[in-house]
């Protein structure tokens, strides 16, 4: 005689607790056709489990009169969309003793409440448009090899918001960065290079730390560099942080 298998009513618990927040286990083994112990069971296994909450009443005598049990809404997301580009004076050479000769980075970095909010091809203009402000002389923009990297929508939790836009960490508020490191600098180390094998792949770029004396500017100190170039009819377009793009001064 073939051995029945009962369904778990796992499945049948979990979604009469989305559909019915603050539902009893009577209620829950009525409409999953269970007994009570077993709506207990399961209920309790998810509390365990993280997948629901549960709220015990008690009598004045401090013994549970009854439980109702809530499910836990998904942790909020947020996405990260960032463009970089990185200025070297030459080619990275291959080699155990060899490193490439950073001379500057420019990023555009904004964290969005739904993907799809920002075209990550107008970052490029934007990043070029730092260096005119803070280097108008445009050593960096001649050099010989240029690295870009970016993300596209990077699921991020809420907790990351503040680290990846630092100056105001706001939603759908752009931010800016760039570095400018001392001419022809190098790493402390000369194993630097070798031990980084896949530097230029990585996102965030794996660079040479940020040194003493090196020339670093966020998104407080840019924009105030814009408006006064504005303000000197030098620059003809401004940086709208919350459309992520150049646009024309008026």
């Amino acid at each position: 005689m073939p051995v029945r298998i009962r369904p778990s009513p796992r499945s049948c618990v979990m979604d009469m607790v989305r559909a019915y927040p603050g539902i009893t286990r009577s209620v829950v083994a009525a409409i999953c056709g269970i007994t009570y112990w077993s709506a207990r069971y399961w209920l309790e296994k998810l509390v365990v489990e993280g997948r629901i909450k549960s709220e015990r009443v008690y009598t004045f005598r401090k013994f549970v009169r009854r439980v109702y049990y809530y499910p836990i809404p998904p942790p909020r997301v947020y996405y990260r969309t960032s463009y970089s580009e990185m200025y070297y004076a030459e080619d990275p050479r291959t080699g155990k003793n060899q490193s490439p000769d950073p001379i500057g980075e420019s990023r555009v970095t904004v964290v969005s409440d739904k993907p799809g909010q920002y075209d990550i091809t107008r970052f490029r203009r934007v990043c070029i448009y730092t260096g005119l402000i803070l280097a108008p002389q445009t050593f960096w923009l001649v050099q010989p090899y240029i690295i870009t990297a970016y993300e596209l929508d990077e699921e991020i939790d809420v907790e990351e918001l503040p680290y990846s836009v630092p100056v105001h960490k706001r939603l759908n508020y752009c931010e800016r960065y760039a570095v400018f490191f001392k001419s022809r600098q190098r790493p402390t180390t000369e194993w630097w290079r070798y031990t980084n094998p896949e530097w230029y792949e990585k996102f965030p770029p794996v660079t040479p730390t940020v040194r003493a004396g090196d020339y670093e500017y966020n998104e407080r100190f840019i924009k105030e560099a814009e408006e006064r170039a504005i303000d000197l009819k030098v620059l003809r377009y401004r940086f709208d942080n919350v459309l992520g793009e150049m646009v024309a001064v008026e």
